[in-house]
């Protein structure tokens, strides 16, 4: 419990003060490492609600790193039940 904790933060801290692309990374991984990480899949929320912009492509820009940040969770945790590893 104290390691998601720190995850938790962690993921909240790169939100805010660094690059997508590393708090992308980190969810991913946190996502592997934790059983249902779904901490994930509401930052994705909130990121997606803070800087998505209405465009006409794709679904007008909204929900896209929500969308896959919940595949991926779905994506691991099927693999992960077939493997039984973690």
């Amino acid at each position: 419990m104290r390691e998601r904790i720190i995850a938790d933060i962690l993921v909240f801290c790169l939100f805010f003060w660094a690059p997508w692309y590393f708090t992308a990374v980190a969810v991913i991984v946190f996502i592997i490492l934790f059983k249902n990480y779904w901490e994930g899949a509401a930052l994705a929320l909130i990121a997606d609600s803070f800087y998505s912009l209405p465009e006409i492509y794709f679904w007008r820009g909204f929900g896209l790193l929500t969308l896959s940040s919940l595949l991926i969770l779905y994506f691991v945790s099927f693999i992960k039940s077939k493997i039984k590893i973690l």
